[in-house]
């Protein structure tokens, strides 16, 4: 196998049904990673199954907490995040405002006391689920807000009281997508916007993980955010030039779950997610996980 490259699931315990795909994924060896949301209320039985499937398989699956502020109930007591959650306590927080609150100072150093406290809790209840290693962990987030300063700098805190606990962080994702590989023209796309953001904010990410010796690779999954589709061979060998001269690996990132309307239930509030979890996208997904596989097998001889 070529270890430069990780074909990564996103969003496992999302709802049954996707977590149905993801797994099947899982145990044909099409995955070597995926990353597990804490919050929702699938999370328990996602657990089990995934356990399972692990248990029969020869290959060893890598599991990140996928942190999530972004929607469903938070994991720390309700009274400590008060600015983060409504009186039920799902998420009202947005990316968009945990931008604007990195550069509000009066508001940046309270959102990042609730945030750090969070995020404890979301890992810790990993942990508690023998889903993840407490000597090996690994963590992303739900639409890659640890990148925002602000997140980050409560994320940095978190790993610093966990590491104090005895625990070890094997791996943070530094959403870095190198948009000059795609040769794309549509340079003032969505896509494109955000990519520029979080590669701006991967710098102070990537010094961070340098001083604690930990890897820090390209991912190519946001440019193509939630369409990673037959594209995505084209700019493969292009990735893994780049990946083998900078001593990098690549992070695949896909959303091959596809999740079904009836499972939209109460913890699902906001439509521009409900779009995204219910695309048709996904099921593209799920099919070119198949055709990258056979197309490593052939550029890079696993």
């Amino acid at each position: 196998m070529n270890s430069i490259v990780d074909i990564h699931a996103d969003d496992f315990a999302l709802s049954e049904k996707s977590d149905r795909d993801i797994l099947q994924l899982c145990a044909e060896g099409k995955l070597d990673s995926i990353s597990i949301i804490p919050n929702l209320e699938c999370f328990e039985t996602a657990v089990a199954k995934f356990l399972s499937v692990q248990e029969e398989s020869d290959k060893k699956i890598l599991v990140s907490v996928h942190l999530n502020f972004m929607e469903g109930k938070c994991c720390a007591e309700k009274s400590l995040l008060p600015d983060l959650i409504d009186s039920e306590g799902f998420f009202t927080a947005s990316w968009g405002k945990l931008f604007i609150w990195n550069y509000i100072p009066f508001i940046r150093k309270k959102i990042k006391i609730q945030l750090k406290t969070e995020i404890l809790a979301q890992i810790k209840k990993c942990i508690a689920a023998n889903v993840i290693d407490k000597n090996a962990i690994r963590i992303d987030s739900h639409q890659h807000p640890h990148m925002i300063p602000v997140v980050f700098d409560a994320l940095k805190e978190a790993v610093l009281e966990l590491e104090n606990d005895g625990c070890k962080i094997e791996y943070i994702r530094n959403t870095q997508d190198p948009i000059l590989l795609y040769g794309g023209k549509d340079i003032f796309s969505m896509n494109t916007i955000k990519c520029l953001i979080l590669n701006f904010y991967s710098q102070k990410v990537k010094k961070y993980l340098v001083s604690k010796k930990l890897p820090v690779n390209y991912l190519c999954g946001v440019y193509f955010s939630g369409k990673m589709d037959s594209r995505l061979k084209k700019v493969l060998p292009k990735f893994i030039r780049k990946a083998e001269k900078q001593e990098r690996n690549i992070e695949l990132l896909f959303h091959p779950g596809s999740m079904l309307k009836s499972e939209l239930i109460s913890e699902f509030k906001k439509e521009g997610f409900n779009e995204f979890h219910l695309s048709e996208n996904r099921k593209i997904e799920y099919n070119i996980v198949n055709e990258v596989k056979n197309e490593l097998l052939r550029i890079a001889s696993y």
